[in-house]
């Protein structure tokens, strides 16, 4: 009997220590799932740091993108080049008279336009021709395909080989092409009209100063059309003469770039100091104010 109690006995210890030990395994994995399951305010939180960590990347990525964009638009005028620079050779050689046949001609051609269109209208002159040459080809036409009927032949346009096999109209590739000489043509003007208004060389703005003031005086006794005849007379007789003048204009233009200098220095300097008058007048007059202290006066107080 006595044996038999302590089996029992020694049972029933073990499956307490079972039970125990169960208890334990699953209080621990009840843990473990309450501290890996994020409650609503956890995941709130969450969700508001990586918001804002979000928002910090776009606002660092974004710089760099508006640099890039600065940087593209530096590197585009940059490589804008002086579309102008095919011309130059020509036109000095048209200038120079090179070729004075050319030059001669193109002259003659130029005054006699403006000769012309001081008498007669453009508009009416384009008119008169439209009715003069379509009418001629009319009458060609119909009178060969009246003349083709009676020798009992076909009537045929005597344009038709134009029409069919050689039409006049503009490629594609070739408008593309035009296209980007002009758009750098202008972006070049604009960025040349900027640094000229904007002061980027101030003798150059001085310059354009006193061209555009002559321009305008002259343009106030002289109508455009005068002007622009003077001009053209000068563009092909002023090449020549400084170059059989060319030491003699050096210097006169040697010493007119040094006047304009020394009195630009001076007016500058004048400017300043009328300016820094200003300031010290209106600065003393704050201080009696009350509206600014003085550094003098805050100095000694301290």
């Amino acid at each position: 009997m006595d044996d038999s109690i302590l089996n029992t006995d020694s049972i029933d210890d073990s499956t307490l220590k079972r039970n125990m030990e169960d208890d334990q395994s699953t209080n621990e994995q009840h843990q473990q799932h309450s501290t890996t399951e994020p409650t609503k305010e956890t995941q709130k939180e969450l969700i508001e740091e990586t918001s804002q960590m979000l928002e910090k990347l776009k606002e660092v990525t974004e710089v760099p993108q508006r640099d890039k964009k600065l940087i593209e638009k530096k590197k585009q005028i940059k490589n804008i080049e002086n579309p102008f620079k095919n011309l130059t050779p020509r036109v000095t050689q048209l200038v120079y008279w090179e070729n004075p046949i050319h030059s001669g001609a193109l002259l003659a051609v130029s005054l006699s336009f403006l000769i012309f269109t001081a008498y007669y209208s453009l508009f009416n002159t384009f008119c008169a021709l439209a009715v003069i040459l379509m009418g001629a080809n009319w009458i060609y036409v119909m009178g060969r395909k009246q003349l083709q009927s009676l020798i009992n032949q076909k009537p045929v346009n005597p344009h038709e080989h134009l029409l069919v096999n050689e039409p006049w109209y503009i490629e594609r590739d070739d408008v593309e092409k035009y296209l980007d000489t002009t758009i750098d043509t202008v972006n070049y003007v604009l960025l040349e009209v900027q640094k000229i208004v904007l002061v980027d060389d101030p003798m150059r703005t001085i310059r354009h100063v006193i061209m555009f003031y002559v321009l305008w005086t002259l343009g106030t006794w002289i109508s455009f059309r005068t002007l622009f005849g003077i001009g053209l007379i000068l563009s092909f007789s002023t090449p020549i003469a400084y170059e059989k003048n060319k030491e003699l204009v050096d210097e006169k233009l040697y010493q007119s770039n040094k006047f304009l200098r020394s009195y630009l220095d001076r007016g500058l300097s004048i400017a300043k100091q009328h300016t820094g008058g200003v300031y010290e007048k209106a600065k003393s007059f704050a201080v009696k104010k009350g509206f600014v202290t003085d550094d003098t006066t805050a100095k000694k107080e301290e």
